[in-house]
């Protein structure tokens, strides 16, 4: 029985492969021009989004948001989840309406195909260059206060002993502090059982229900709210939802 359940879920782990690389390339040569030029990106993530939502939806893999999910158009969030999945992103696209880019790793951009999302609408940040990481979290400043909303993993990478979180890093609360810029805690509770960040052959994966906790904003209030004080009160409000 439990290899014929581990077999069940190689064959969906294969499944779920095959739609995101059809889903991708069907619409890669729209999403190559509009991503491609900085006056279509909103039309690209809206496509980024449709994509990502088919992708939910062929795979069987359903959305419960649970919070308001912010509507107001005249302010920017940071929006910090906990990292347990590599669902969590097409998640994040599905239940977020409004307009966002991603603060993430450089190597992102060196992935064939899926490259493209990375190297222009979103900023790609070397965590082993101080200087280079200062450069972007100034980049990050700029597009925030031109109303983009920013999103930030701080746990910076998918933690192998889920659910536990890692130790937060400083970097989304340094451009919160720095931009006076509310950050909104997301908790993702069940994507580490949906798609665990593992490819054994007894890894977890299926089909099933998400749920996406979206805690109220947390704001700096002009400095009042140190950089600590941010990462404590964001780590405590994701870890509440957790098992």
């Amino acid at each position: 029985m439990k290899w014929l359940k581990a077999l069940l879920t190689f064959i969906w782990k294969i499944y779920f492969l095959i739609v995101v690389l059809i889903v991708i390339l069907a619409l890669y040569p729209v999403q190559f021009v509009l991503l491609s030029n900085e006056k279509y990106f909103p039309q690209g993530f809206r496509l980024t989004r449709f994509q990502a939502k088919t992708i939910l939806f062929l795979i069987g893999v359903r959305k419960e948001v649970h919070g308001n999910i912010p509507n107001d158009t005249e302010t920017s969030y940071i929006i910090c989840p906990n990292h347990s999945s590599y669902l969590d992103i097409l998640l994040l696209y599905a239940a977020f309406p409004n307009y966002f880019i991603f603060l993430g790793k450089k190597e992102l951009g060196s992935i064939p195909i899926f490259n493209i999302y990375f190297k222009k609408m979103n900023l790609l940040v070397d965590r082993a260059n101080a200087k280079a990481a200062h450069t972007s979290i100034t980049i990050a400043c700029e597009k925030l206060n031109k109303g983009a909303n920013l999103v930030i993993f701080p746990e910076g990478t998918i933690h192998k002993d889920q659910p536990q979180l890692r130790a937060f890093k400083n970097g989304a609360f340094k451009a919160a502090t720095q931009a006076n810029i509310p950050i909104i805690p997301i908790t993702f509770k069940d994507n580490y059982k949906l798609l665990e960040d593992d490819w054994g052959f007894f890894a977890k994966a299926k089909p099933g229900k998400s749920r996406v906790y979206i805690h109220p904003p947390i704001h700096p209030k002009n400095g009042e709210v140190d950089l600590l004080t941010l990462r404590t009160q964001t780590r405590e409000l994701i870890a509440s939802q957790l098992d």
